[in-house]
């Protein structure tokens, strides 16, 4: 405001300078054309006479009024030049303060504007800012409930996996006992049938070998009698001594057998005794035990012991053969029920090696202890 009115000052002042300029002006051209009047005229001839210079004072009163009178009016002029000036300097104070009250007017608006606007702005930040959160809130929830959804589908996926693996399982498990069940039946079934058809099979051989045995006993027997009949009449006096030589031998025999017998104890009564010395000749208990051993190798070849059920089993068989090697009965004498049941089976399929005939009287009946390998 203060340099507005300096302004307005210096604005002012140039023209009361120049009104006084131009009055100082003024007076001094008048009082110089005073002069000059008064000077050229005084002492001058005007024809034959010299005038005389006479300086009248209603003129001069009469110019100074009118220079006072310009002066008053000049004056005025200037009064009203300054009440103009004044009016102008009030109206442009007061435009000037119209002014400033517009600017203040419009700085206030502008700044209401701009802290409306700031305050606008701040709360389209803080409702963008919410709006963000919310939008974040939202996104992060929506990711942890999918997150969720997606562990307890893939819990339940793997849940509903391992129970479809245990019931494949389970029914595979099931299926190969059943498998195992039918292949054990149908091998059972199988055994028991070539066992029946091995005991048929062996009961029809050994009643044709039988029957042949026996025919060819009473051919040989028919044969034997025919020549012992025709030979009868020319060897009668010879065998009648023979059998006479041969009682007499046979007493004194049975007579030195019962001595012996008194002295060691029934040994050599002549009755086979399980697992002891028996009365025979010739047959060392290498022979007879390699020979046994033999016989069970053949049982134990058509023996079935599944998963090794008998191991540390045993049963106690007595078996009857034929010179060559037919078995003719066999019979269990204790042992394991199951394992005996099943080492008959086998003995009757078994095929028994011929003995020697040196050690036929020793095994024709013979006690195994049988025992699986």
């Amino acid at each position: 405001m203060s340099a507005m009115s300096n302004k307005l000052n210096s604005k002012l002042s140039l023209p009361v300078i120049i009104s006084i300029l131009l009055h100082g002006i003024l007076i001094i051209a008048l009082g110089y054309k005073f002069v000059s009047d008064t000077g050229e005229n005084y002492g001058s001839i005007n024809g034959n006479s010299i005038d005389a210079i006479m300086i009248d004072p209603s003129v001069m009163t009469e110019q100074y009024q009118r220079q006072l009178q310009t002066q008053v009016n000049q004056q005025k002029a200037d009064q009203k030049t300054q009440e103009l000036l004044d009016k102008q300097i009030k109206e442009l104070a007061e435009k000037a303060e119209a002014e400033k009250a517009a600017a203040e007017k419009a700085a206030a608006e502008k700044a209401a504007a701009e802290k409306a606007a700031a305050e606008k702005a701040a709360a389209e930040k803080a409702e963008a800012e919410k709006a963000a959160a919310e939008k974040a809130a939202a996104e992060k929830a929506a990711a942890e409930k999918a997150a969720a959804e997606k562990a307890a589908a893939e819990k339940a996926a793997a849940e509903k996996a391992a129970a479809e693996k245990a019931a494949a399982e389970k029914a595979a498990a099931e299926k190969a006992a059943a498998e195992k069940a039918a292949a054990e039946k149908a091998a059972a079934e199988k055994a028991a049938a070539e066992k029946a058809a091995a005991e048929k099979a062996a009961a029809e051989k050994a009643a044709a070998e039988k029957a042949a045995a026996e025919k060819a006993a009473a051919e040989k027997a028919a044969a034997e009698k025919a020549a012992a009949e025709k030979a009868a009449a020319e060897k009668a006096a010879a065998e009648k001594a023979a059998a006479e030589k041969k009682a007499k031998q046979k007493a004194e025999q049975a007579k030195k057998d019962k001595a012996l017998n008194d002295l060691l104890g029934g040994l050599t009564s002549g009755t086979p005794s399980s697992g002891g010395v028996a009365s025979r000749k010739g047959v060392s208990d290498g022979e007879l035990d390699k020979y046994k051993s033999l016989v069970q190798n053949a049982i134990s070849n058509k023996f079935i012991n599944p998963p090794n059920v008998y191991r540390g089993k045993t049963c106690e068989l007595q078996i009857q053969i034929a010179p060559d090697g037919l078995l003719l009965n066999v019979t269990s004498k204790g042992g394991d029920a199951d394992l005996c049941r099943e080492a008959l089976a086998a003995t009757k399929l078994a095929v028994i090696p011929k003995p020697a005939s040196s050690l036929y009287n020793e095994v024709k009946t013979m006690n195994i202890e049988f025992q699986p390998k």
